[in-house]
């Protein structure tokens, strides 16, 4: 198949199509992580709203430092945001669970019939399309910063997902047959994510709460995990106030990997 000749995404695409945001971006068209690139920029005191995007990850990665699969040449919606909310520690969740809720919004609108898998899975007929991941810094009771990560496969055929991935996971262009423009997408996602941002800066967790649980599939499946040193299992009935998943036992994993039974 032959390279394109072109490119749907730049320092230039990124920034005329995120203007409403109106953040610095850093554009790479190779880059190991955007989330290692965030947290270097974070720690020079970037501002609330930074954004790294690139073409192409070399070192991408998800949850428990799972690797991150992409293809170089449009195919991968690859971007970090630097974000200083003002909240506690324990409401870190919600930021994850806040860009799970735009994301699938913005892919929504976008006529790509998603939901979200807890924490944050970007799920489509049962295949996994996206992913998020947060990484934070805190300094006592007081988060310095959030980067979050996002990830979504868009001009990936089944084809060209490796041996492991090919039973699981699904691209946009898959999906829909659509080729969509990743800066427009972006700048979607990030429209959809600032009223979160407000809601969660003014304490109105709830509004980012009611919304994920709508677009959540995990309720009413049994799920498991090793938490606190023993293996946690049952129903998934609801979400804390810190977005933890609350199961029928009584027991709430507050973060990390769930396996479906």
């Amino acid at each position: 198949m032959p390279q394109p000749q072109f490119y749907d995404i730049s320092q230039e695409a990124v920034e005329m199509a995120t203007w409403r945001w109106a953040k610095p971006v850093r554009f790479f068209e190779v880059c190991d992580s955007t989330n290692n690139r965030a947290l270097e920029w974070a720690r020079e005191g970037a501002p609330h709203g930074s954004i790294v995007v690139t073409d192409h990850q070399t070192e991408g990665r998800g949850r428990a430092g799972r690797e991150w699969f992409s293809l170089p040449h449009l195919a991968s919606l690859l971007f970090s945001v630097i974000l200083r909310p003002n909240i506690h520690p324990e409401d870190l969740g919600l930021v994850s669970l806040g860009m799970g809720v735009a994301v699938s919004l913005a892919f929504t609108e976008r006529k790509t019939n998603n939901r979200l898998r807890w924490p944050n899975d970007l799920m489509v007929r049962g295949r996994k399309m996206g992913g998020i991941l947060s990484e934070s810094e805190i300094s006592g009771d007081r988060v310095d910063f959030v980067v979050v990560g996002v990830g979504v496969n868009m001009r990936i055929s089944r084809d060209q997902f490796p041996r492991e991935l090919k039973a699981t996971a699904t691209s946009a262009q898959v999906e829909t047959g659509r080729s969509y423009d990743r800066a427009e997408v972006i700048a979607g996602i990030l429209i959809q994510l600032e009223p979160i941002l407000k809601d969660l800066d003014a304490g109105r967790s709830h509004n980012i709460l009611n919304s994920y649980i709508k677009l959540c599939e995990t309720f009413g499946k049994t799920v498991s995990t090793d938490f606190g040193g023993r293996k946690v299992k049952g129903q998934a009935v609801d979400i804390d106030d810190h977005g933890g998943l609350v199961l029928d036992t009584g027991d709430v994993i507050p973060m990390g990997d769930i396996h479906l039974e």
